[in-house]
């Protein structure tokens, strides 16, 4: 037997240092894991490089300094943003529903009323719900509060997209939301597509539209049932339907914007 290395102890959290470009700490993580430690704080170690920048247990290392716990560590000299990539490849990565499920535990409230509005509209996945109830329609969140949204994103880079594993879910409107999800249900006899997170999509910023008559639509529908077909993008949809919407009409009206 040859031994390659050595776990250290220290309660002198300043020795280490945040790796420049690693991933961002997840609260959620942290939290989950201090509890975890606060009932048995088994042997653990993170490792660190030369520099004591940690390469990997950064999220243990959070939590163990939170409630005073010693730090265990390996130095592995040399390593880098390189490595640190390799580890993370190697574990598994949480869903959104692991997300979902594990804010759910902590009584978050936005989150208890997500999962509320999925186990009432079974027939939508995880992105159409998302999108119906956040006015999620593109890369980020576009609630009531753009400015201060666009800001964050500015400052946390990637934030736009980490919002839900962040904890920062936001629900505007759940009453709207559950109307916009029964105006879509009622697409379902005409469009076997009805909950495609792209159709779902086209159909929020749709319902946006002051002008737009949803009977007017379903008469639409009823008279051709096979008049929707499957699009590549939400732009399609858009332009699918609003040909739908406009048949024989004498005022064609845009339902693009």
């Amino acid at each position: 037997m040859k031994v390659v290395n050595q776990v250290n102890e220290t309660n002198d959290y300043s020795m280490f240092r945040t790796l420049e470009g690693n991933r961002h700490i997840n609260k959620l993580h942290v939290k989950r894991l201090k509890q975890s430690f606060q009932e048995a704080y088994l042997l653990s170690p993170i490792i660190v490089n030369e520099k004591f920048e940690i390469i990997d247990g950064q999220h243990r290392f959070e939590a163990a300094k939170q409630i005073g716990k010693p730090i265990n560590f390996l130095i592995a000299p040399n390593y880098g943003l390189k490595e640190v990539q390799m580890l993370n490849e190697n574990m598994k990565n949480w869903k959104k529903e692991d997300y979902l499920n594990a804010y759910c535990d902590l009584k978050y409230h936005e989150y208890l009323k997500f999962r509320n509005f999925m186990r009432r509209f079974t027939d939508f996945g995880m992105a159409a719900c998302e999108t119906i109830l956040t006015d999620k329609l593109r890369g980020g969140y576009m609630g009531s509060s753009d400015k201060e949204f666009k800001s964050d994103t500015n400052k946390k880079g990637s934030f736009a997209i980490r919002y839900f594993q962040e904890g920062q879910l936001e629900i505007p409107d759940y009453d709207k939301s559950v109307e916009n999800a029964e105006k879509i249900m009622m697409i379902k006899p005409y469009y076997d597509g009805f909950n495609r997170p792209m159709f779902v999509r086209a159909m929020i910023g749709i319902f946006k539209i002051e002008y737009y008559n949803h009977a007017k639509l379903l008469e639409r529908l009823k008279a051709n049932r096979t008049a929707i077909q499957h699009c590549a993008n939400v732009t399609q949809y858009k332009l699918l339907i609003e040909e739908i919407y406009n048949y024989r009409s004498r005022e064609k009206v845009s339902l693009r914007f």
